[in-house]
């Protein structure tokens, strides 16, 4: 887990990420898969820049920075694991 990571609950952490000048454009997004080893995953914040930047991409709408509130809802692709991220906490799906 990264020193500036957030711990959401139920075994979630985020990062945010950078690109270029820009502070949190998106986040990793970590947890634990069913046996217990760690996954983890990535989404692109809908924000000016990022969205010409990757057009081909799905953006998540942030709701709210503070509590971080998104939508849709984050599904790993790896493992399954899904949830959403709701006032600054995970809630399984």
């Amino acid at each position: 887990m990264s020193t500036d990571a957030i711990d959401l609950g139920r075994g979630v952490t985020i990062t945010y990420t950078r690109w270029g000048a820009h502070d949190k454009v998106g986040l990793l997004e970590e947890h634990k898969r069913p046996d217990g080893t760690p996954c983890e995953g990535g989404v692109l914040f809908d924000l000016p820049g990022v969205r010409e930047a990757f057009p081909d991409r799905a953006l998540w709408q942030v709701e709210s920075w503070d509590p971080l509130t998104l939508s849709p809802s984050l599904l790993c692709r790896r493992c399954g694991h899904h949830g959403w991220i709701r006032e600054g906490r995970w809630v399984p799906a």
